[in-house]
């Protein structure tokens, strides 16, 4: 497959970063990709961020992208790490109507890393421009081999062959992040021609979601994420109860050590055990008994919100328990990205950002739409992978023992949950001494809020050095 470089807006800025002044360029570039009779049959857009007033010697670059699939990258972009990012405040009490104001970001790497901000095709202003070739870039193993391509092209375009090289994928952006970990190195039994050899200093994976099309993980789903929905209730009603943390580890113990065998049993569970799993679970999650019976015990990420709080008239965002909407009289009219709080509140923000003040800011000349989230790309996706993306990881840390892994959750995340990532670091090969796992206050996008923004700010940069030692 042929790439080439076929649009480029430059521009050079500053900023003022940890007190000191950093200069930098940004490149948006257009990356054509050809089939083997030299025919376009798709685009994808790259913008990077490289510092200026230092030298690139040893520098390290991460490559990043959203998930979806279908998503572009604008949400991390103008949300974590970018120079210039959306003024959220807490979030919570933002108002999320335009104007929107945009601020200098004191929470990007750009101080210590170079970024490149991928748009895979369909997403952003990239294009599929040939419909036969849709199998070829909506597939997991087809759109890695399109990152894996893009970043060689990017590295050889701006001569940074010698990077220490960083991914970072958020939600579906995760699955993408452990196939390129490993493809990057070999692509195995493609039939491509790519046994690149190299390896990444770091994986940083926020809201990990590596069973999603896959097999799922065999632990019954109402236990692997029942710290999250119990993390949601307790930021709505604290009195009386221990710190978030405690709760949460609490409600964890009890998942697995009582919850697990009620459910397994199911009618066969005894009146006094019944009973008391009632109460623990009315004490976890706010729910009475006479909905929880309804529920058969059963209480799950996708009901949660929608029940958890309907009597006192809201209904909590699935991807962020800090975000609620007034309740629906009929919940089975709810549409879980068109009904969110997240999706109503806080994604036009990125949208009106880019389209306006981010496009000028990069002086791209562009009328296309900027199609943050593609549907089409979702709904045709064919999730199925030549080996199971955590697989995938597990083989990436194994050839490269230098390898190091971020994981990064929101508490309040009942899409890509606390209770997972757990389960999924404790249950496999992935080598403790070379994992670093941070939790935060707040749901399925950490940066929303300047509080949780800063700590993955400094996470990220304790990690980069960390992986770079």
């Amino acid at each position: 497959m042929k790439i080439e470089k076929t649009k480029s807006y430059l521009t050079e800025k500053s900023c003022i970063l940890r007190g000191e002044e950093v200069a930098y360029k940004a490149a948006t570039e257009e990356w054509t990709f050809f089939d083997d009779c030299g025919e376009a049959e798709a685009t994808a857009y790259t913008i990077a961020y490289e510092r200026t007033d230092c030298s690139e010697a040893g520098r390290p670059v991460l490559f990043a992208y959203n998930g979806g699939p279908g998503s572009s990258s604008a949400v991390i972009h103008l949300g974590a790490l970018g120079p210039k990012r959306i003024k959220f405040g807490d979030a919570v009490s933002m108002d999320f109507m335009p104007p929107f104001e945009m601020e200098d970001n004191p929470d990007t790497i750009l101080d210590i890393c170079d970024i490149v901000l991928i748009d895979p095709v369909g997403c952003g202003y990239s294009r599929l421009l040939k419909k036969e070739a849709k199998h070829k870039y909506y597939s997991s193993d087809g759109d890695a081999i399109e990152i894996v391509q893009l970043m060689n092209k990017w590295l050889s375009s701006h001569d940074r062959w010698n990077a220490p090289l960083f991914v970072m994928g958020e939600s579906y952006g995760t699955i993408r992040n452990a196939l390129v970990a490993d493809k990057i190195f070999y692509n195995e039994g493609t039939g491509l021609s790519s046994c690149n050899t190299l390896h990444l200093s770091g994986v940083v994976m926020l809201g990990t979601a590596l069973d999603h099309g896959q097999t799922p993980f065999p632990v019954d789903t109402a236990v692997l994420n029942f710290s999250s929905i119990a993390a949601s209730y307790w930021l709505h009603h604290q009195d009386g109860k221990p710190s978030l943390e405690d709760f949460t580890k609490e409600a964890s113990e009890f998942a697995y050590r009582e919850y697990l065998p009620a459910l397994a049993l199911g009618s066969r569970l005894e009146e006094g055990e019944k009973n008391h799993i009632l109460e623990r679970l009315e004490y976890f999650t706010g729910l009475d008994a006479e909905t929880l019976l309804k529920l058969n015990l059963r209480v799950e990420t996708k009901n949660y919100p929608l029940i958890g709080m309907a009597k006192e008239g809201y209904r909590l965002s699935r991807y962020d328990g800090r975000f609620k909407m007034d309740a629906l009289e009929d919940i089975s009219t709810y549409d879980m990205f068109g009904d969110d709080a997240i999706s109503a509140m806080a994604m036009p923000a990125f949208v009106h950002c880019f389209n306006s003040m981010m496009k000028k800011e990069l002086t791209i000349e562009n009328d296309d739409l900027y199609d943050n989230l593609t549907m089409d790309v979702s709904e045709s996706w064919d999730f199925h992978t030549m080996k199971p993306p955590v697989k995938c990881l597990e083989s990436a840390m194994r050839k490269n023992p230098k390898m190091k892994v971020m994981f990064g959750t929101g508490y309040y995340d009942m899409v890509t949950t606390l209770g997972y990532t757990e389960y999924l670091v404790a249950s496999h090969d992935l080598p403790k001494d070379r994992i670093q796992f941070e939790a935060y206050e707040s749901g399925h996008m950490p940066y929303l809020g300047e509080v949780t923004a800063a700590k993955l700010g400094e996470d990220l940069h304790k990690f980069i050095q960390w992986a770079c030692r």
